[in-house]
């Protein structure tokens, strides 16, 4: 009978142990999925703070960590996070100590000057003159043995951009239209100089007598110039320096940003809205209105849009200057996009930001946020084209510029972060 009881009292010591250690195990997952213990395990590799600004990380007081900022760098507890701030720029620090005493993480802090611009959000007309010749399309030339393309049959793709010729800068079609008559006439080829996808060439080409044309051709079309409406999303008054539309002018195959010889950009007047639907997207209808209202120069082209340098600024719209964000600034939660949606006069609309993706490089696609504002959705279904670089703002700062439309959620939309965008002249 002794042993037996032994043996019940053995079994439920087991039992209880094992219970205890799946309670516990329980206790450290809830404690590891919690909201507190996430914002620790997450918190920024590094940090950026404009000086005699802060940013703010999420944080818990009741976690036993201890914060020793470095000197010249302030840490204060502000509602459910930690306001980082410093009066000076350079290179500073945050230790983080479990415990008190149990050093876990260090984080680099950059402070840098702070940026002030003004807002934009006026729709603008934008014409270029590209560096090179986009080829848009092949052009098949007849021969005694059937149709044929010299220029496809030399390797050049739809896509790519024809940078020079025989060893000559590509500055218009007419460079390489009367290259091709010279050379089809001696009976020799052509060098063209081809930028493609992941690499640049030179093709070697033999022109085609056309005769319905009366002339040599290389069978592509090619344009050297392109145009579109967009938003202009910042400038600064000190200098004219502007960034707009958030994303490259592209050649549409390859997406890659097409070199920019010369530009300039106007004001647009927005005359309708095809309100975007789920699998449609919309679009603004606009027609240039001449330097009057906006007048600029272009000076490049790159992957967060075009930036350059304003003749006339903005005759409407915002005209006070407000503080440039860095990414650590901006955060899930309400905002507001100002753009054109009839006429001339940007106006403000809600949105919601539901994602800040971390971005210690420039990268597209840092904001995913939502429409709110009932009277834009009613007018325009969210996003549409032509809103690109409509800027966005935040807690009283520019934090972004709207950058894409969601195809199958109109009302969604993508955005990058403002300060990707200062024009080269205007970065730190």
């Amino acid at each position: 009978m002794a042993n037996e009881q032994d043996g019940l009292h053995g079994a439920w010591r087991r039992a209880r142990r094992a219970a205890a250690g799946v309670a516990l195990s329980a206790g450290f997952v809830a404690l590891a999925a919690s909201g507190p213990v996430r914002d620790v395990a997450t918190l920024p590799s590094r940090l950026e703070v404009p000086v005699a600004d802060r940013v703010v990380v999420p944080w818990a007081r009741w976690l036993p960590v201890a914060v020793e900022a470095g000197p010249g760098l302030s840490v204060r507890h502000a509602g459910h996070g930690l306001a980082v701030s410093a009066q000076h720029v350079g290179h500073y620090g945050v230790q983080l100590k479990w415990f008190g005493w149990l050093p876990f993480k260090w984080v680099p802090v950059r402070v840098v000057p702070p940026q002030r611009v003004v807002p934009g959000g006026q729709s603008i007309g934008v014409l270029v003159r590209t560096q090179g010749l986009m080829v848009t399309g092949y052009r098949p030339l007849p021969s005694p043995h059937g149709s044929v393309d010299p220029a496809e049959a030399a390797g050049v793709e739809v896509g790519d951009v024809i940078l020079a010729v025989n060893g000559q800068p590509a500055a218009s079609g007419a460079v390489l239209t009367h290259a091709a008559q010279v050379a089809g006439r001696l009976g020799r080829a052509i060098t063209l100089t081809d930028q493609g996808a992941r690499q640049t060439l030179v093709r070697v080409v033999h022109p085609l007598y056309n005769p319905a044309a009366h002339r040599y051709q290389v069978g592509v079309t090619v344009q050297d110039h392109t145009s579109g409406v967009g938003t202009l999303t910042f400038w600064s008054p000190r200098t004219g320096a502007f960034a707009a539309l958030g994303h490259s002018i592209s050649d549409g195959l390859t997406r890659r940003p097409v070199g920019i010889a010369s530009g300039r950009v106007m004001a647009a007047t927005v005359v309708g809205v095809v309100p975007g639907q789920p699998n449609r997207a919309g679009q603004k209808v606009g027609v240039l209105a001449g330097p009057e209202l906006v007048d600029g120069t272009v000076a490049s082209n790159g992957l967060f849009g075009l930036t350059g340098r304003l003749i006339r600024p903005p005759a409407v719209g915002p005209t006070r200057t407000m503080p440039l964000a860095v990414p650590d600034q901006v955060h899930p939660g309400p905002a507001r996009i100002l753009t054109v949606v009839s006429g001339n006069r940007p106006e403000a609309y809600r949105i919601w930001i539901e994602r800040a993706y971390p971005q210690s490089h420039a990268a597209t696609k840092g904001l995913l946020f939502r429409v709110t504002d009932p009277r834009l959705l009613r007018l325009t279904g969210g996003v549409v084209q032509g809103m690109s670089g409509s800027p966005i703002l935040q807690d009283g700062r520019v934090v972004g510029a709207v950058t894409h439309v969601l195809v199958s959620r109109p009302s969604w939309g993508y955005g990058c972060y403002a300060e990707w965008m200062l024009p080269p002249a205007g970065g730190r």
